[in-house]
């Protein structure tokens, strides 16, 4: 998407190797047929998810009815079996001598119980097929739903995703009163990386510091998103103001010591911080926008920092 958007908006080919922002705007000749068939490739990967779920369900659909009409077939023809036995047993009280009536017996419990194991073992083979075919679908449409949730560029969770995910953050530390924070985080002069080494080396930057912040946020509640384009935002549950501030650091410290590296060069990049701590009441949208406000102090202050409004704002 993001190629194909700067290729309508600036006339860069979506396929170049390097930037070509130098190209004067009237020059560049844009691909409007080449952008159909994104849209339309789009489309029809959108349309097979759906059609797999469908698919998938169809699937249950049938099993579960075939299951219940072989039970149902198979249940009358047991039951037939048993009557039968019954009537020979009644026939045998009304009309065998006691020796024969005693073979009678012997031999319809024997039947009978082989019936009960016959139809144990169905029922068991039934709900086994049924269990499994749930669970090739339910892990068909976990697949589906997951590729839905992640960024195509990161395999970070995308924008949707947190938008979701702070909703819930919030409404658990409102009602248990545990701590939370939110980071959010922004590669610094993302601008002059794309026009300095291209747009592809920007690609691989946003990667690689997208793999270097959920390294250091690998905890089980630790949750980050791409919120958008060079930005990322980090939910913390569990972590107060100070711990925090600690990982924050330590963020910094992985972006800034190690440089991304593209094509076997060196790309040196820092990022700019802004942290909010969760504050009971506060809407998802207000403890953004502090996180944002802590992040334009950062850059404020000169970059490569993090950043926290005072406390008087809070």
């Amino acid at each position: 998407f993001e190629r194909w958007a700067r290729h309508v908006l600036l006339g860069i080919s979506p396929t170049a190797e390097s930037d070509d922002s130098q190209v004067p705007p009237a020059d560049r000749r844009k691909d409007w047929g080449g952008v159909c068939r994104f849209v339309n490739q789009h489309r029809q990967h959108e349309k097979q998810y759906v059609q797999q779920g469908f698919h998938a369900l169809r699937e249950v659909i049938w099993t579960f009815t075939r299951t219940v009409s072989q039970a149902f077939v198979q249940d009358q023809e047991t039951d037939e079996q048993v009557l039968t036995h019954i009537r020979r047993l009644q026939q045998a009280v009304r009309h065998k001598p006691p020796d024969l009536l005693k073979r009678e017996v012997l031999t319809a419990a024997g039947e009978l119980t082989k019936l009960v194991e016959v139809r144990s073992q169905q029922q068991r083979r039934r709900l086994q097929q049924l269990g499994e075919k749930l669970k090739e679908v339910e892990a068909e449409l976990g697949s589906a739903r997951k590729q839905m949730a992640l960024d195509p560029l990161t395999q970070l969770y995308n924008r949707a995703a947190f938008d979701q995910h702070i909703e819930q953050v919030s409404a658990f530390s409102l009602m248990s009163g545990s701590p939370a924070c939110l980071l959010m985080v922004d590669i610094d002069h993302f601008k002059e990386i794309n026009d300095t080494y291209g747009h592809r080396a920007g690609d691989t930057v946003i990667r690689q510091v997208a793999d270097r912040t959920v390294l250091t946020f690998p905890g089980k509640t630790d949750f980050v998103a791409r919120y958008g384009g060079e930005e990322f935002a980090v939910i913390l549950q569990h972590v107060d103001g100070e711990h925090g501030r600690m990982l924050a650091e330590r963020l910094l410290d992985a972006v800034r010591h190690t440089p991304c590296t593209h094509e076997g060069q060196e790309v040196w990049v820092t990022v700019s911080l802004g942290l909010a701590e969760y504050r009971p009441g506060e809407s998802p949208a207000m403890w953004i926008e502090r996180a944002d406000q802590g992040l334009y102090e950062a850059k404020r202050l000169g970059r490569n920092r993090l950043g926290e409004m005072p406390s008087h704002h809070c």
